[in-house]
C-alpha cells in the first residue's frame, strides 16, 4: 500500500498538495475574476451586478477540470521540469493553466456543446 501511495502522490504529501492546490486555486480564481470584469452586463444571460457564486456555478465545469489538470500537472512536475513543487511554482501553474484553459475552452466552445450553460437556473431571481 505505501508503495502505490508513493506511485500516486510521489515525493511530495498529500498537505504539500493541498496546499499547492490552495495556491493555484487562487490564481485560477483571480484569473476568473479578472475575465469577469470585461462582460457584457447588457447580455440577457450574464447579471448586471456582479455575483461571486454567478462566477462560480457558471464556470463550475471549468474549475473542476483545472483542479483535476492542476493534480496532474502537480504530481509530475518533478518529472517534468526537474524539480520539486513548490508554491510559488504551483501559483504560476494556476496562472498559466487557467490561460491555457481559456483558450482550450474557447476552442471547445466553438466546436462541441461540452460548455452550454442553462443559465436561466443561476440568473433567474427565485419566487418570492
Amino acid at each position: 500500500m505505501h508503495e502505490f501511495k508513493q506511485l500516486i502522490l510521489g515525493p511530495v504529501s498529500i498537505a504539500y498538495y493541498a496546499a499547492a492546490e490552495f495556491f493555484a486555486l487562487l490564481a485560477l480564481v483571480l484569473s476568473l475574476w479578472l475575465h469577469s470584469q470585461k462582460r457584457d452586463t447588457t447580455a440577457p444571460s450574464t447579471p448586471a451586478k456582479f455575483s461571486f457564486m454567478f462566477l462560480v456555478m457558471d464556470n463550475i465545469k471549468r474549475i473542476f477540470v483545472g483542479q483535476i489538470a492542476l493534480f496532474l500537472i502537480f504530481r509530475f512536475t518533478s518529472e517534468i521540469l526537474g524539480k520539486q513543487l513548490n508554491m510559488i511554482t504551483a501559483v504560476g501553474i494556476g496562472f498559466a493553466l487557467s490561460f491555457g484553459l481559456d483558450k482550450f475552452i474557447q476552442f471547445l466552445k466553438e466546436k462541441t456543446t461540452f460548455f452550454n450553460v442553462d443559465r436561466s437556473k443561476i440568473t433567474t431571481p427565485p419566487n418570492p
